[in-house]
């Protein structure tokens, strides 16, 4: 398990290091976001087919699926709350050219 952790963060950093030297070309830049949605539907895929192939989860559907659905509901609320007060008190208390990380 530390051996992915740090693979996953070689090649991040790899990564990085490559784009900030400039190695690599602009179309392909361009189209990363094209490239990492697919990659994420090919992951989204795999995943339904190891959940299918699992009969324990099959059986055990509707329990997972009421945490599931609860989890994901106090989730999304609390993002929207937080997204609220951030809005409202955060980001309208500096005018538009005053933030210090305007570009």
């Amino acid at each position: 398990m530390l051996t992915n952790v740090l693979l996953y963060l070689v090649l991040l950093i790899l990564g990085g290091l490559l784009s900030y030297k400039g190695l690599i070309h602009q179309k392909l830049i361009r189209r990363a976001g094209s490239i990492q949605l697919f990659f994420l539907y090919v992951l989204i895929f795999i995943m339904g087919l190891r959940i299918g192939l699992d009969r324990d989860i099959i059986d055990a559907i509707y329990s997972i699926g009421f945490r599931a659905g609860i989890y994901s509901i106090f989730t999304i609320s609390f993002s929207a709350l937080m997204v609220f007060i951030v809005s409202k008190f955060i980001i309208r208390s500096h005018p538009k050219g005053e933030g210090e990380n305007d570009y």
